[in-house]
């Protein structure tokens, strides 16, 4: 049996359980890679969903006008490029784990590694911390990554393989995590300060890692006999050396009133003016609000003609001029909401009217309760978030949006005649409009049940079309020469007979193989016949042949007319191939090939798919025959690879108007994307995501920012007082 040696390391080439074959240990990499990813991903989810309140904490908790600029910058950031940094992660976490697996340096430092460049000091900064946090990361994780580093050394034959060579060690999350957030193209200290927020429930979320991937390989009987334990020190009491920084505190929960204190501190750095501590709202003050939505005075009159914002108008009321300075601040930043609100593309004129009729019982919510701007569960905030998902997809292509308004002016007249100062109402009211939402989802998804077999049924025949396109050219192109007559009828009609074979019973059945050995007949038939027996061969098969081809040419719809004319002509391409071959080839007609056609820049190919009363619209990239679109960032300069639930809007230019819809499938076969609207139960768009993203490359679509209407608006409000903020 294998002996330790110290800190139990084990030495692999004495080992005595067989080597694992190539297949074998490739399967287990592979296994190991595809855990590692799901787990760090999901983790990755969770950690930007803390990150981005942490973020604020901070923002709030300094004092320095610049570093909370770059909290604030952060957690922007990572709001609006979340997909993209999800993705990216993903893309360089397996670049990096299949270049250690191949025995090729990753660096922490730079995408790819490898090569020496010149840095300036902000690349030399973020790399030496980039590479102190794959440290500190290491020394938290010391257990679990020294057994599971004797086990990918076993793996990858390497008995010494060094830390930073393991596939799945921090330097490698470390590096994947770093050249994702070099994705959002922000400052340096802005990236710097996402990554450091990610170290802290990255250390935690590595270690449950580590274990599943050590108890993954250990049911697999690699190494079993190792168990997780640190490398014994030198010194009888571990220590951190001193130039080692301690990991930063995590920050503490978020508080009610943190985002509020934040808007108002900016507020106030602006206007020169420090805000003051909260303090109750005159009772007075509010009782008059009350009585203005609920008799309509002549503010919300106006308000509902025209997007006016009547929060500006109540700040320079009397009333409002002999409020403290907390509840003024606290009237500008309602103010400021509902000018974004008006402002946003996202939510329809019509719906933007109703909502404006709010703009008193939400100041009166400030009022009585600052942490409505903090806490994302605060039900007024809830009951605007809500109004505005439901009213997310409204637009002029869907008449049914009609219901959609009516339950926005259900609320919100509710909200004018029942408010007073309970919350409760609102919660009721959050309640109604989520099952709305619900009831509307589940339409939805009968639409989309519906449309995925359509797409699927057009996928196959897609599929069959190219193998039937391809076999055919294959088999042309290993010929000589073939008669321009026979070339047209194969690449029209053979393949259209062959597709359909495809779409019936498949490439390997017996009607696909009978039509490939017919083409092959038949391009032999025009051949010269130098020799006898060829000669003879081609009268014997001739009668059989002619068979065969007729019922291809009826299979591939070949018209009566048009199928005489061939076999006409036909019979004289065996005539000349008979003469050829007894006078010499210099009997056959040298006909050149067709000249090649300039290449033509792909375009964008619509169809519309009726099924009933389902209208498919359909969206491709119409590319040259036998030019394949590898990559589509490449060639287009846009990244369309987008998640479920992402939100797009198509430019009139389309068969479908003007429209909003949603991503609510994408095709395993394909990667076809299909759009939904909720409030559509016919209409949909299938589009390929190359043809996507040269639609975004053009201006014909773009991407629909659908985060809660809040936090658009609070981050919104943050971007234009920072500028104010620092010219003052």
């Amino acid at each position: 049996m294998a002996q330790a040696t110290n800190g139990n390391v084990f030495n692999l080439g004495d080992h005595p359980r067989s080597r694992l074959s190539a297949r074998e240990t490739a399967d287990v990499l592979t296994g190991c890679r595809d855990l590692a990813l799901e787990r760090i991903t999901v983790a990755l989810s969770g950690m930007l969903d803390k990150v981005e309140d942490e973020l604020f904490t901070l923002a709030e908790k300094t004092t320095d006008r610049d570093a909370q600029n770059v909290y604030l910058d952060a957690r922007a950031k990572t709001r609006g490029k979340r997909k993209l940094i999800e993705t990216s992660f993903r893309q360089y976490f397996v670049e990096l784990f299949n270049k250690k697996v191949q025995g090729e340096s990753a660096s922490v430092a730079v995408v790819g590694g490898g090569e020496l460049a010149l840095v300036g000091e902000d690349e030399l900064e973020e790399s030496l911390a980039v590479e102190e946090m794959a440290r500190r990361m290491r020394s938290a994780c010391e257990g679990e990554l020294n057994a599971l580093g004797q086990r990918m050394g076993y793996l990858l034959e390497r008995a010494n393989l060094d830390e930073d060579a393991n596939p799945v060690s921090p330097a490698t999350v470390v590096a994947a995590l770093k050249n994702a957030c070099a994705q959002i193209e922000a400052d340096f200290k802005v990236r710097l300060a996402l990554l450091r927020q990610l170290e802290q429930h990255a250390i935690e979320d590595l270690q449950r890692v580590y274990h599943e991937l050590n108890s993954h390989l250990v049911e697999r009987q690699i190494l079993p006999e190792i168990r997780p334990v640190a490398r014994a020190q030198p010194s009888p009491q571990r220590a951190k050396p001193k130039s080692a920084p301690a990991a930063p505190a995590q920050p503490a929960p978020l508080s009610e009133a943190d985002v509020y204190r934040v808007l108002a501190q900016v507020l106030g750095q602006a206007g020169n003016a420090a805000p003051m501590p909260a303090a109750p709202a005159p009772q007075a003050f509010v009782a008059e609000l009350t009585k203005m939505h609920r008799d309509g005075g002549p503010l919300i009159s106006a308000a509902d003609e025209i997007l006016v914002n009547v929060v500006k108008g109540i700040k320079k009321s009397p009333q409002g001029a002999s409020l403290g300075t907390v509840d003024a601040m606290t009237i500008d930043i309602v103010a400021m909401l509902f000018d974004y609100i008006f402002d946003d593309r996202h939510i329809p004129a019509s719906v933007k009217a109703v909502l404006g009729r709010l703009q008193i019982p939400v100041l009166k919510v400030a009022l009585l309760d600052k942490s409505f701007f903090s806490s994302k569960s605060h039900p007024a905030r809830r009951l605007l978030d809500r109004l505005a998902e439901a009213a997310f997809g409204v637009d002029e292509a869907y008449p049914q949006g009609g219901a959609t308004l009516a339950l926005v002016e259900k609320v919100v007249a509710r909200v004018l005649d029942e408010f007073e100062s309970d919350m409760g109402l609102f919660e009721e009211l959050v309640g109604e409009v989520e099952l709305f939402i619900d009831e509307r989802s589940r339409a939805e998804s009968q639409l989309v049940e519906r449309t995925i077999r359509l797409i699927q049924d057009r996928e196959r025949e897609e599929v069959a079309q190219a193998a039937a396109e391809e076999t055919v050219a294959r088999h042309v192109q290993t010929r000589a020469w073939v008669p321009p007559l026979l070339r047209d009828m194969l690449v029209e009609v053979w393949v259209r007979a062959l597709a359909k074979a495809h779409v019936a019973e498949g490439e390997r059945s017996a009607r696909w193989q009978a039509l490939v050995a017919t083409m092959d007949d038949l391009l032999w038939s025009v051949e010269p016949k130098v020799v006898a027996d060829d000669r003879k061969r081609l009268v014997t098969m001739l009668p059989g042949m002619l068979k065969r081809v007729q019922e291809g040419l009826a299979r591939g719809e070949m018209s009566d007319e048009r199928r005489d004319a061939f076999l006409a002509a036909l019979v004289d391409c065996h005539a000349a191939a008979v003469r050829a071959g007894l006078r010499g080839m210099g009997m056959i007609p040298d006909v050149p090939p067709p000249p090649l056609e300039p290449s033509a820049p792909p375009e964008l190919a619509r169809s519309v798919l009726p099924a009933g009363d389902l209208h498919l619209e359909e969206i491709r990239l119409r590319s040259p025959r036998g030019a394949a679109v590898r990559n589509v960032f490449t060639r287009t300069g846009v990244w369309s690879n987008l998640q479920r639930g992402t939100w797009v809007e198509f430019s009139s230019s389309g068969g479908l108007g003007s429209m909003r819809a949603r991503l609510t499938w994408i095709s395993p076969a394909k990667g076809v994307y299909l759009f939904t609207n909720p409030l559509s139960a016919s209409n949909a768009v299938s589009i390929s995501p190359d043809a996507l993203a040269e639609q975004l490359r053009l201006g014909l679509a773009r991407l629909i920012d659908d985060a809660p209407l809040l936090d658009r608006a609070v981050d919104s409000m943050l971007a234009k007082l920072r500028p104010r903020q620092g010219a003052a």
